[in-house]
């Protein structure tokens, strides 16, 4: 699956941070390769615009916790598409995990 969560890294926990790193190199990787990512996008499960500003996040959240990283973003067309419910997020990650620090 791919899914930006879109929420506040230091929130996350190991797991979730560097799934949602490894899911937008995945999601390059699609748009790269010309296959659609509509169903995500009509999901709320990814903006394609926000793909960038989304991984320098995560990448500054890696560092400070001392994870090394080296696999830099490759470029892909960035228009705008898709719109995350970041609350629905924060309450879908409250249920579904105990490591992640969002209040359920």
């Amino acid at each position: 699956m791919t899914r930006m969560w879109n929420v506040n890294t230091k929130k996350m926990c190991r797991q979730h941070l560097l799934g949602e790193h490894k899911e937008l190199h995945q999601a390059v990787g699609s748009l790269r390769k010309g296959r659609s990512l509509e169903g995500h996008i009509k999901k709320g499960q990814l903006e394609i615009h926000n793909i960038r500003a989304r991984h320098v996040q995560l990448v500054q959240e890696m560092k400070a916790r001392g994870y090394k990283h080296n696999s830099p973003l490759k470029s892909f067309d960035s228009k705008k598409s898709g719109k995350i419910n970041k609350k629905a997020n924060e309450r879908e990650l409250a249920k579904r995990c105990k490591n992640c620090k969002f209040k359920k």
